[in-house]
């Protein structure tokens, strides 16, 4: 069975919370540790994201049925979608806040194919992410995944008035 997950895998050093909230250009409040499995969990809470980072970069999940606009990221970011209970899968790959490649499967029918880069049609995009989360984050993550323990970070609300919008969302 493959992994039901939406995130994104960024390189770039995050050191605080401070570096979260640039990023998302939002304020977090920190909720706590958790397990990958709690991190996957298909009923989690959508104003919230699980981060685990390294001295390289960073592995973001969030809820499986959010997206992100990340074409404002300067650094080298993935953004991946696998639901395999739905046979749709969705990666976006940025390098310095140009698309390298959009690839788009739902149902198992592509529905976008933009770009050139690692995945090409008929490649198992669930392997290719976690074959970047290595390379990403130098270091063999992917065969440890459900021992990784990630921080869990709910964004704050804002005033109606005040201008909320963040970076990443859309």
């Amino acid at each position: 069975m493959g992994m039901n997950i939406a995130g994104c895998i960024v390189k770039k050093v995050i050191t605080s919370q401070d570096d979260l909230e640039e990023l998302f250009g939002a304020e977090l409040e920190f909720q706590g540790d958790i397990s990958f499995a709690e991190a996957c969990d298909l009923e989690r809470d959508e104003n919230t994201i699980d981060v685990y980072c390294n001295a390289v970069g960073c592995l973001i999940i969030y809820h499986a049925g959010q997206s992100y606009d990340v074409s404002d990221v300067k650094e080298d970011i993935i953004q991946f979608v696998l639901f395999s209970l739905a046979n749709s899968y969705f990666f976006e790959q940025y390098h310095q806040g140009k698309l390298q490649r959009r690839y788009m499967i739902v149902n198992g029918e592509v529905h976008e194919d933009e770009g050139t880069g690692v995945l090409q049609e008929g490649d198992d995009v669930e392997v290719i992410v976690k074959q970047l989360l290595d390379d990403f984050l130098e270091a063999p993550i992917s065969k440890q995944l459900d021992k990784l323990e990630l921080q869990r970070y709910a964004f704050i609300e804002q005033d109606d008035e005040a201008d909320v919008s963040t970076k990443l969302p859309h």
